[in-house]
């Protein structure tokens, strides 16, 4: 469970309802009801999930001394689907198409029988896959945190996300067979919902024109939604470079702390419009480049940017997908705990929640920002500091 060792990556949800007073026997009897290669019909899109007992994909015991940490419970995500080699149903089609037309006058295979033989190929992979030959498997660690009621996924895939949700709510919450609820319906932890969060009327804000006649007037090509604003996590990127430059290191925060950070790595962005395309630098400090302000400049809009943030002594660099706030290479402070092993990844849990707070508190002071009268003459200032001038109320 890499949550307790090792590299680390996540995006997050909002579990529903009441929190969990304590994790007990009833929950982990709820993860071995739907443990990994149990029994059950297929599921639609041919990927078959499950959870696992957090040492390998066949772990299948849940213990309290494994699986929970005080306010934490944790365990692993598995997915599971037969990924059939190209070049070999390809082989199966073309030998069955062949026998097929071989007495065709034409010469040529009708429609029917492509479509017969490219049935038979199928079956005869499905045949060979009940081996388990061509089943693919994967595995991402969990964690469910009572404080905050947050369930963390370790992967930043969106599809892995859907499944997910889809398999925790079978679980936990309540149905036609299972009457107690043990928790809520899962809500993503992303920039649009925690923008509305704040702020309910942000669910009617449009993209901020920095760069006037190139910024598209509604939303981003990369956003599928009119009423979701996806793209206030890429406006967070752009307008936390601009801080950094402008006004310096350190942000207060809404809870009254204070958050030093630094973009410092790697930076994706992404002409709005789609028509320009995207661009990656990987650099110790991309964001110094004359490309990466360039593109800027231009009005391209960052996806995703590495971070270094320190707040209350602690240290943390990151990656942080800007729609998804997803987090991936993360790197936590070393355990600060003395004694055994177990305090010192109660210590770790610890850190990633903090890292959570952190990654929240400083999408919330952007808000409290975004939000005011005030915004219209940032984003002019914002526009002329991609210019290279410095803003008005800086200049002195």
């Amino acid at each position: 469970m890499s949550f307790l060792s090792g590299s680390l990556a996540f995006q997050r949800f909002r579990v529903e309802g009441a929190k969990p007073r304590l994790f007990d026997e009833t929950h982990l009897n709820r993860l071995k009801d739907y443990v990994a290669g149990r029994d059950k019909p297929a599921a639609p899109d041919g990927v078959e999930t499950g959870w696992a007992g957090g040492r390998h994909i066949w772990d299948k015991d849940f213990t309290q001394e494994k699986n929970v940490y005080t306010d934490h419970l944790l365990f692993d995500y598995c997915a599971q689907t037969d990924r059939f080699p190209p070049e070999r149903f390809k082989a199966y089609y073309e030998t069955e198409l062949k026998a097929l037309s071989k007495d065709n006058p034409s010469g040529l295979p009708s429609m029917r029988q492509k479509r017969e033989a490219k049935s038979i190929a199928r079956e005869r992979l499905e045949q060979e896959a009940k081996d388990g030959r061509y089943r693919k498997w994967k595995l991402a660690p969990c964690m469910w945190d009572a404080v905050n009621n947050t369930a963390f996924l370790g992967s930043t895939s969106g599809a892995d996300g859907v499944r997910f949700q889809r398999l925790w709510e079978q679980t936990f919450c309540a149905s036609l067979t299972q009457q107690e609820q043990l928790g809520g319906k899962l809500e993503p932890i992303d920039a649009a919902g925690l923008a509305m969060a704040l702020y309910p009327a942000a669910e009617h804000e449009s993209l901020s024109p920095f760069v006037e006649g190139v910024t598209p007037d509604d939303r981003p090509a990369w956003c599928a939604s009119d009423t979701v604003p996806q793209f206030l996590g890429n406006e967070f990127l752009l307008w936390l470079w601009y801080y950094s430059e402008c006004e310096g290191d350190t942000l207060s925060l809404p809870d009254g702390s204070k958050v030093t950070f630094m973009l410092q790595g790697g930076l994706r962005l992404e002409c709005p419009r789609g028509t320009t395309g995207s661009g990656t630098l990987n650099a110790d400090a991309a964001v110094r480049l004359p490309e990466a302000r360039a593109a800027a400049k231009a009005g391209k809009l960052p996806r995703k940017a590495a971070f270094h943030v320190a707040n209350a002594g602690d240290t943390f660099s990151f990656i942080i997908q800007a729609e998804t706030l997803a987090l991936s290479s993360i790197k936590l402070p070393p355990p600060a705990a003395e004694g055994d092993q177990r305090a010192r990844e109660e210590d770790r849990l610890q850190h990633v929640r903090d890292l959570a707070a952190i990654v929240d508190q400083m999408f919330a002071a952007f808000m409290h920002r975004r939000m005011t009268s005030y915004w219209t003459q940032e984003v002019q200032e914002m526009g002329a500091w991609l210019k290279g001038v410095r803003p008005s109320r800086l200049a002195a």
